[in-house]
């Protein structure tokens, strides 16, 4: 019975340079080499489960020392370019390269072997702890396959001979020897260099084929293809500071920077930027702007913004936000920190923040939801909290949800009041999961204050 596993990268992307190639060759490593694969479980082993038996985890590594197959899903190369300051005042330029696959999507490996009842915990537990892929940016989630059960869907990659034609070409990935030489698999590239070798001992380079490449639907690179029609109406940043502010602070930090937009744009106001029309009257239909705050590592500190405008942003707009480099309060805030911030995307929401956008079928509060309006005497404080939000997702234009739940936590710690309001906090405010029959796009924001980010929604997958 062969042994099966599947990978899948949460943050769609699988960052992996191959051996011997320099970083800014801007080459990845798809797919993963079998000689990756058993470096990472040896990792595993060592610093988060060091109490499975040595015994064990080496002569599973020993069983897994073939040559595996995979199963591929649609994905595309990518990177990105960063300019760094160097010693001599200039700057150095780093390229990180990725392969962007769908953020459910996996990849399936396939051994052909048959590992015993102890083997299988201990793969099992491995696999459960392994923290990523490839460089610390590829997050992944790793898990064995229970025999009979059906690998991923994607294109064949099996290896080839050197006298065999693969269909669509074939790539060349680091491979070990068997029998597995265990000093070998774990020597650190400066020790094989130092010792004059190209590859390290006990391994070799194996051709896999690999099809003509699919590329995943409604990827960024699909949208620069056929760019939205319309005006822009998101701009995003990223910030930067010393420590980057809590979650709980998204209120303080956005009010802030609807201030700091409305003054880089003067007079005459913006109506959409203000929320106001020239008379001073609030804006109706939710089409002005929202500034939202959000953490897009999970770490529970913020570490973008973003101004979306369901109306669209004029050019005299974008012009004036894009030139906004910074955050900074005129008066005491205690939970809001002063910010450097970096021009990031202009463009259609979908394009600008993916993370707000989903789709998905099931939405969880990023921030608090505050219901707009009172209980009436007599009805409980869940059932008006989900007769609120049905109410606000009708009035935005979201189908009816299937569900609406609320969720627990420590949401009554997040600023729910704006730093003009004198309310000390007294607002009620709670977290909500949302579920629809079918996928819905974002962004969602409901409630009181979102149009400065509470009750601001994120997709779950």
């Amino acid at each position: 019975m062969p042994t099966a596993i599947a990978l899948s990268f949460p943050w769609g992307s699988y960052h992996a340079n191959p051996w011997g190639r320099h970083v800014n060759e801007a080459v990845v490593e798809w797919p993963p080499s079998p000689w990756r694969l058993l470096r990472a479980l040896y990792s595993v082993w060592k610093c988060r489960e060091p109490d499975l038996p040595a015994e064990v985890v080496e002569d599973l590594l020993a069983s897994l020392a073939v040559l595996p197959s995979f199963v591929l899903p649609p994905s595309i190369d990518a990177h990105t370019r960063h300019y760094l300051p160097d010693s001599r005042g200039g700057t150095d330029k780093g390229v990180d390269a990725f392969t962007v696959v769908e953020h459910d999507a996996s990849v399936g490996v396939t051994w052909p072997v048959e590992l015993d009842e102890r083997a299988r915990r201990t793969l099992s537990v491995l696999l459960a702890s392994l923290p990523y892929l490839g460089r610390a940016e590829s997050i992944c989630e790793a898990s064995l396959l229970e025999p009979g059960q059906q690998l991923p869907p994607g294109q064949a990659c099996g290896p080839v001979t050197a006298g065999e034609a693969a269909e669509g070409g074939s790539v060349r990935v680091l491979a070990p020897r068997s029998p597995l030489d265990v000093k070998a698999l774990v020597a650190r590239p400066l020790e094989v260099r130092r010792a004059g070798l190209v590859e390290p001992p006990g391994s070799y380079w194996q051709a896999y084929s690999l099809a003509p490449r699919r590329v995943p639907q409604g990827r960024p690179a699909d949208r620069h293809r056929r760019p939205p029609s319309g005006p822009p109406n998101a701009v995003r940043w990223a910030l930067y500071a010393p420590a980057l502010p809590s979650i709980r602070a998204a209120l303080a930090t956005t009010d802030v920077l609807r201030r700091a937009c409305m003054s880089k744009i003067g007079d005459p106001p913006s109506d959409v930027v203000a929320g106001k029309d020239a008379a001073g009257d609030p804006l109706k239909g939710h089409r002005h702007a929202h500034y939202l705050a959000f953490d897009d590592v999970g770490l529970r500190r913020l570490t973008h913004l973003v101004v979306w405008a369901p109306a669209g942003l004029g050019r005299r707009e974008v012009a004036a936000l894009a030139r906004l480099a910074e955050l900074r309060a005129h008066e005491h805030v205690s939970d809001f920190r002063p910010a450097r911030l970096g021009l990031e995307a202009v463009g259609d929401i979908s394009a600008v923040a993916p993370r707000l956008v989903g789709p998905a079928a099931r939405w969880v509060s990023h921030t608090p939801f505050a219901p707009p309006r009172h209980g009436r005497r007599g009805v409980m404080w869940e059932s008006h909290v989900m007769a609120q939000v049905a109410q606000e997702l009708a009035r935005r234009g979201h189908p009816e949800p299937v569900s609406i739940r609320v969720l627990t936590g420590d949401w009554l710690s997040f600023r729910r009041h704006r730093t003009s309001e004198r309310l000390a906090d007294g607002r009620r405010a709670v977290g909500v999961e949302i579920q629809f029959a079918e996928r819905v796009t974002g962004p969602i924001a409901l409630g009181a204050l979102s149009h400065f980010g509470l009750g601001l929604f994120v997709p779950e997958r």
